[in-house]
């Protein structure tokens, strides 16, 4: 590729990269408005127009008023209030297929032109393949929630999650490739980065479980942070050492774990002082306080939607700032 079909991939790697995060962002604010449940019906095609007119809307609400989330959460809602919830749920799903084919397009033109070498050819098809298992895992998750009791499984929810954030991640490394940009190699400073990124990923899994079992919801104002896990004990042992389900346990292990990302990303720190990997270090400490901040400020303030929001968008921020890390102290690839 010369430096102009370089360039023309990089800007199209970089939209894709802010629609992907925009469309997280919009999926925190369904879930948070709990509209996730709105749209009944999995269309490609039809799902792309919404209803038009006044008896288009009442059929579209007829059919979510037959599953368990009406029946048993909403019961009584009016039409208005549907539409309400409809428009997240529906900007969610369209905003999928505007991703679609914003990446599926240009790449077939990019093939036509023959600008692909079979290394980046074979590495766009792999990101498309993610972006359409991350398509079919949204339905995944929200037909767990259509059945007899009207949530999404909070397992289903931290995999498409997972999914979302790989393909982030992923998108961001093609472009530092594409770039060229010039490494710094060390590897220690990889290592620990790597280790960081393991962890990281835990710390994201518990924050799904979170918010997929509401249970940032569980911090009464006044209480202290230690207050769920000594003070919610029940006659049933398994259920008070579970992990898994329990949301008091998983709403505690998702801040005490935020502590030990905290200290590691100051320990890498302490390593790349004084290293031309300073500056991304620095960079990762920075994004990660903040985040713990925002997390503090979510739970402390009942989960309001801009902090739990803002609280999203610097998560994808601290996994860019791991994975650039990681890329900047990496090998020079052969």
């Amino acid at each position: 590729m010369n430096s102009r079909q370089k360039k023309i991939i990089s800007l199209w790697l970089y939209s894709g990269l802010f629609l992907v995060i925009t469309m997280v962002l919009i999926g925190g604010i369904t879930r948070l408005t709990h509209s996730g449940l709105s749209m009944v019906e999995w269309k490609l095609i039809g799902g792309t127009i919404p209803p038009l007119n006044e008896t288009d809307w009442q059929e579209t609400f007829s059919k979510y008023q037959q599953f368990p989330e009406y029946q048993k959460i909403n019961k009584g809602m009016n039409l208005s209030e549907f539409k309400a919830i409809f428009f997240w749920e529906y900007l969610h799903r369209l905003l999928g297929r505007l991703i679609g084919l914003v990446f599926i397009i240009p790449f077939l033109w990019f093939l036509k032109k023959k600008w692909l070498d079979k290394k980046l050819k074979n590495q766009l098809v792999f990101l498309l393949l993610l972006g359409g298992l991350q398509g079919f895992l949204g339905w995944f998750m929200v037909k767990s929630g259509l059945v007899d009791v009207p949530a999404v499984s909070h397992f289903r929810l931290a995999i498409h999650l997972l999914t979302a954030f790989t393909l982030i991640v992923y998108i961001c490394w093609l472009i530092m490739e594409v770039k060229e940009k010039e490494k710094f190699t060390n590897p220690q400073i990889n290592k620990l980065s790597k280790g960081f990124m393991f962890l990281l990923t835990l710390q994201i899994i518990y924050g799904a479980f979170t918010a997929g079992l509401k249970a940032g919801y569980l911090l009464p104002a006044g209480k202290g942070f230690f207050q769920s896990l000594f003070t919610n004990f029940t006659p049933d042992i398994l259920k008070n050492f579970d992990v898994l389900n329990n949301p008091f346990n998983i709403q505690f292990l998702h801040r005490i774990m935020a502590w030990f990302v905290l200290f590691f990303a100051i320990y890498i720190w302490q390593k790349a002082r004084n290293t031309a990997l300073q500056k991304a270090s620095v960079n990762l400490l920075l994004v990660i306080s903040l985040q713990i901040i925002l997390g503090v400020i979510t739970l402390l303030f009942g989960v309001p939607i801009f902090f739990a929001v803002a609280h999203q968008l610097v998560a994808v921020l601290v996994l860019l700032s791991s994975a650039v890390l990681i890329f900047l102290s990496s090998e020079n690839s052969q």
